[in-house]
């Protein structure tokens, strides 16, 4: 599942996914990580990257994560991608095809830059054994794709978004 993490003042594309009992990670489309983040006996926890381990502390407060690692303190915020596409674009949510219910992405048929047509298929995608196809419901450009294939998603996430229309808001 994709997410935006703000550390600093830097907005950070970060893919999440489920592997073999961990976790895959890859940040702006770069190559994925092997991580894992356990509870220890003293309360604390241990972050494992590709087998390489280090005791961590954090501290969450709302949609803040304060991690202190190897003697420094990091601040992370979660930015609801929603929120973050439409903000920065100028788009509103009728813009955004949101997950009806969370699943797994099985196909995605369009990419950013991609005219549609009403009724066009986007994504097709899994929950309960039932697949679902999200069509566009009005013509226009694709802005982003914020899914690919094979990757788990929340109910309301964000699946695909729609450039504004002219004269839109």
């Amino acid at each position: 599942m994709r997410h935006i993490l703000t550390i600093g003042d830097v907005n950070y594309g970060v893919t999440l996914a489920r592997a073999d009992g961990s976790y895959r990670l890859s940040v702006d489309g770069g190559p994925a990580t092997r991580i894992g983040l356990a509870p220890t006996a003293d309360g604390d926890h241990r972050l494992t990257c590709d087998g390489r381990g280090e005791a961590v502390v954090l501290a969450v407060v709302g949609d803040r994560v304060y991690v202190h690692i190897a003697g420094q303190t990091h601040e992370m915020a979660y930015v609801d991608p929603v929120r973050f596409h439409t903000d920065r674009s100028g788009t509103s949510t009728e813009d955004v095809a949101l997950a009806p219910m969370p699943g797994t992405v099985v196909a995605v048929y369009v990419g950013a830059g991609d005219t549609v047509e009403v009724g066009q298929p986007l994504v097709v995608i899994e929950s309960m054994k039932l697949e679902t196809t999200i069509k566009a419901w009005r013509a226009g450009t694709v802005a982003a794709v914020h899914v690919g294939k094979g990757e788990q998603f929340e109910r309301k996430a964000a699946l695909v978004a729609l450039a504004p229309e002219a004269g839109g808001v």
